[in-house]
């Protein structure tokens, strides 16, 4: 495996056309303003549609393959650097890229990767790149999401936030806790950043609740080969919140 101070990403692969690609796929005709949201746009981010996820698969397997497990340990730092040569030539495109490669890492193999096999991958290997990445963007002096071009934008935003909501890590939850309380008053009178501001606050909170009852995720129990307690099979059974993940009959 390739150690992470020496791997370095394939710009053949990993270049502005693919950054392109990703924000033109997930973000289409979405205004950083923060104006009103075709609700078509939140159908495709928050619904399992088969024919996304073929184009998902066609388009960014290749990337994901690249940085896959047998390539590199779960680091940001190659991603980080990528960041800051795009800055070195546009600042701007510097934070485009950040919200691209987020994305990429956090989102993309949600869609691509559904089998336990795969999910498997998603919650060891991508998950905790996309969260180290996200970790970094927005401890810095220069956080992106406050980025002029995003600021007012929680349709933008959330994508840098997402790593920290799928962290099983209660700590990550009182850092986007603390985010998502202080983006009111930059996105007040913005209707679609309003509606999704409080989306956001919502789905934090059912995650939140998820992990102070049960202390991870139990719907990646199957995935991940541990055992479900018979509290965690209960409340899948009742319709507890599994996300998207299909359980299989055998763990209920």
């Amino acid at each position: 495996m390739s150690t992470t101070t020496t791997f370095k990403l394939d710009p053949t692969i990993f270049n502005a056309t693919l950054y392109k690609q990703v924000t033109d796929l997930w973000l289409p005709h979405v205004s950083p303003t923060g104006s009103a949201l075709d609700p078509s746009i939140l159908q495709r981010w928050f619904t399992s549609d088969p024919a996304l996820d073929r184009t998902c698969r066609d388009a960014f397997a290749h990337a994901l393959e690249a940085i896959g497990p047998e390539h590199v340990e779960p680091t940001a730092q190659p991603f980080l650097d990528e960041i800051e040569r795009a800055a070195s030539d546009d600042e701007a495109q510097g934070a485009w890229t950040a919200l691209s490669l987020a994305i990429l890492l956090d989102q993309m193999p949600r869609n691509i990767y559904r089998t336990d096999e795969g999910l498997r991958k998603v919650y060891t290997h991508y998950d905790p790149m996309a969260y180290s990445l996200s970790r970094a963007l927005l401890s810095s002096d220069k956080r992106v999401d406050l980025h002029p071009q995003f600021r007012h934008s929680v349709a933008h935003r959330m994508w840098l936030y997402m790593p920290l909501m799928h962290s099983e890590d209660i700590e990550a939850h009182e850092l986007v806790d603390g985010i998502l309380a202080a983006a009111t008053g930059d996105v007040a009178g913005r209707k679609g950043s309003e509606m999704m501001l409080a989306g956001q606050l919502k789905a934090e909170k059912e995650h939140r609740e998820i992990l102070d009852r049960f202390g991870r995720y139990p719907h990646r129990n199957g995935a991940l080969g541990r055992v479900s307690t018979e509290a965690e099979k209960r409340y899948i059974r009742q319709g507890g919140a599994t996300f998207g993940v299909k359980q299989a009959n055998d763990e209920l």
